[in-house]
């Protein structure tokens, strides 16, 4: 995470429901979020695992760090 990051982000897999789900919400609830899709490449697998091992993994600009969506348990990525 940067010092300059802004929005949260949330490290997502495809397939996930939980990250659909959150991403579903936060859509229509207008909140703004950078989406880094966990199996796409090497370096955002690895920036995701360092913060968890379930997707959804939101990391917010003040360093606070969420697994899964409203108590519920996403999709392990490892």
């Amino acid at each position: 995470m940067t010092t300059q990051q802004k929005l949260p982000i949330v490290y997502t897999i495809r397939g996930c429901d939980a990250c659909t789900k959150l991403m579903n919400k936060w859509n229509a609830e207008g909140i703004a979020y950078e989406e880094r899709r966990a199996e796409l490449d090497q370096k955002t697998y690895d920036e995701a695992i360092s913060y968890g091992h379930t997707v959804p993994i939101v990391v917010y600009p003040d360093g606070h760090v969420e697994e899964g969506f409203e108590g519920g348990i996403g999709c392990y990525i490892i």
